[in-house]
């Protein structure tokens, strides 16, 4: 070899080591997080960051990127905002239109839930896969593996097996036990039964012992088990224990368990709180499911109000079964992150959602509202945004250099003061139909209104479509003009109320010190309302859905009803409008202040402390794929976020 062709060898390896690798190169060790908060509202976020209450989402905002806001779709509805955040596409495209629709082919009554049902096109954890990625999904909505869309990696909510319950039991002397601890008192057990669903049911025993030499009957510790067989140090009185179950199908759940009152003598009979014997279904690689099940144990629930509500646990208990379920799936999540490597991650928690359904007491209107017990409530909320934060904190410590991070939420929360029955219009208008019996007559009804949040979906009883259709497809066009009308014509009269006008002015001041022109808008209109009196018309919205021949063999109805603020859609046929059973909705118009979801991101590509203009939920897909190096699939409808990447 000459030197001079030595050289030239040389210079041009040189020179391909300085070319800048191109985006699609570089996100070859590149991995992608996204964690999904249920229901966590922008202003609200913001105002907790403002006051140093969520120090790991202020970290998330200072060294990344920040939008306005973010949209949702329409309605704004769980199972709808996910699907489109996972696809990129809106709800006629995924097929996912609402939390619940009409079953086609079947009984007008008949209904099927979204998070049971297929998306139309791919998610993105399964057109990366198919783009040669590995992808992971923890309970995310939409990621179920029953469906046969799943990622590499998938964790989803399985069966509840039983529900709660609160058992009193009576202790005697103990007999038959295998490897019994020691005891400084009599042994004693009790027994009760789990009634499990499409199981046998479990008979379920209880030992006690005195682990304190104090001369004294002091039965501290309590096991449970299924078998008489004790492999494990018993609980005291007021702390967690769980037991793994074998149910059908050789299916691992379980429950958890706390005694809530025990005599130390067990004179009398000891009370202890079962939590639902729950499982979820794992799927992925052989041998995965029994690594997940025994470092982190059995899918356990999520929470318990029927328990809360009963008095069976403590505010503190219920915070600890919602805390531990978020932290499972937060530490299953990271775990698959570090041991497995998935470019794609996308992990999901429910309770912010669900406190705000349950105390989102913040509006005068709003049953049993009062100052004191708003700032009660208010402090249930502000407690799950914090958990939220510790998931955010933990995840950021997990994080490597290449790795990126995406903060999302499906949708906001309104305060809710009023229910509306549109079956009840429909009732009235003689589109719906009732038996003698009060229950609705399929045979003889035009149509009926399935309702989800504050948005309903209302289906034609179309012959051509329908299992007992009536009305033919020449009439269609009539019937859906009649549906729209019924609706326009309903009005609900304001009455004038001193708290409610006092309420409308703070929050215009607070929308203002926000510098929030929407929220100043919206909160005027209701003002201006009230000092007139004048009336409302509850439904706000009220669209045709285009329905193609194909459209008409999906989930959508023929026509979308919209809640306005304050209203959320309820079953029954009887009322026009009615007190709430719920303080928190959403499903309305993505546009409210109320409504608006987050968008965070960071990364070594994203900005550090800079906010965007305002994003769309359909946009986070498109923006994955351009950080994973990917093709866009052709039914995206979103765009790469702009300005999220330097």
């Amino acid at each position: 070899m000459t030197t001079r062709f030595f050289k030239a060898i040389v210079l041009l390896f040189m020179t391909i080591l300085t070319i800048n690798v191109p985006l699609a190169d570089a996100a070859g060790d590149r991995q992608v997080i996204l964690i999904s908060f249920d229901g966590m509202r922008n202003d609200l976020t913001r105002s907790y960051v403002k006051d140093g209450k969520l120090p790991n989402i202020e970290n998330v905002i200072k060294k990344g990127t920040i939008a306005k806001y973010a949209k949702t779709v329409s309605p704004s509805l769980t199972a709808p905002s996910h699907a489109a955040i996972a696809t990129g596409a809106t709800p006629l495209q995924t097929s996912i239109v609402s939390n619940a629709w009409q079953q086609k082919d079947a009984a007008m009554t008949n209904q099927k839930s979204a998070f049971l049902s297929e998306f139309e096109v791919d998610p993105l954890w399964v057109s990366a896969r198919k783009q040669g990625k590995t992808t992971a999904t923890v309970a995310f909505a939409g990621a179920n593996p029953s469906i046969g869309k799943q990622a590499d990696y998938t964790i989803y909510y399985g069966d509840t097996w039983s529900p709660s319950k609160q058992e009193k039991l009576r202790f005697s002397e103990a007999s038959g036990w295998n490897n019994p601890p020691s005891s400084f008192s009599p042994l004693k057990e009790a027994s009760f039964t789990i009634k499990v669903e499409d199981s046998k049911n479990k008979k379920m025993h209880v030992l006690a012992y005195d682990s304190t030499n104090d001369q004294e009957k002091n039965y501290d510790k309590f096991i449970v088990t299924s078998n008489k067989t004790t492999v494990h140090n018993g609980v005291s009185p007021k702390e967690w224990g769980s037991v793994s179950l074998p149910v059908k199908e050789s299916k691992t759940a379980g429950f958890w368990f706390k005694f809530t009152t025990a005599d130390p003598g067990l004179a009398k009979d000891a009370v202890m709180y079962r939590s639902e014997v729950t499982s979820g279904q794992i799927d992925g690689p052989k041998g995965f499911a029994d690594i997940i099940r025994n470092k982190f144990g059995f899918f356990p629930p999520q929470d318990d109000d029927t328990a809360l509500e009963k008095g069976w646990i403590s505010r503190k208990e219920y915070e600890e079964i919602s805390e531990r379920f978020v932290n499972w799936v937060a530490d299953v999540s990271l775990f698959i992150k570090n041991e497995y490597q998935p470019d794609l991650l996308m992990f999901y928690a429910p309770q912010i959602d669900h406190q705000e359904h349950k105390y989102l007491l913040t509006d005068p209107r709003q049953p049993d509202y009062s100052p004191e017990k708003s700032k009660k409530y208010m402090e249930y909320i502000e407690w799950s945004y914090k958990v939220a934060d510790k998931v955010v904190g933990k995840t950021v410590k997990s994080l490597d250099g290449n790795d990126h991070l995406l903060i999302v939420s499906d949708h906001g929360m309104e305060p809710a003061h009023s229910a509306l029955e549109p079956n009840k219009v429909l009732k009235d208008n003689g589109l719906l139909v009732l038996d003698s019996d009060g229950k609705i007559d399929y045979k003889r009804s035009k149509a009926i209104a399935i309702p989800s949040g504050s948005a309903a979906h209302v289906y034609i009883n179309l012959k051509s479509r329908e299992k007992h259709g009536i009305v033919p497809e020449d009439n269609y066009e009539q019937v859906r003009n009649e549906i729209i009308q019924a609706f326009k014509g309903i009005k609900v009269n304001r009455n004038e109320n001193g708290p409610v006008i006092k309420h409308q002015l703070r929050a215009i001041w607070k929308s203002t010190v926000n510098l929030s022109f929407n929220g100043v808008k919206e909160n005027t209109k209701d003002l201006f309302g009230y000092l007139t009196n004048a009336s409302v018309h509850p439904y706000e919205d009220i669209k045709k859905i285009s329905q193609s021949k194909k459209s008409k063999e999906r989930n959508a109805g023929d026509v979308l009803l919209m809640a306005s603020p304050g209203y959320i859609m309820g079953q029954g046929e009887s009322h026009i409008v009615k007190p709430t059973p719920d303080y928190g909705t959403h499903g309305g118009n993505p546009k409210r202040e109320k409504l608006k979801a987050v968008f965070m991101a960071m990364g070594p590509d994203i900005p550090n402390g800079k906010q965007i203009d305002p994003v769309s939920n359909i946009d986070i897909a498109p923006t994955i794929y351009e950080l994973l190096g990917l093709q866009i699939s052709s039914y995206v409808e979103g765009k790469k976020i702009k300005d999220l990447t330097e």
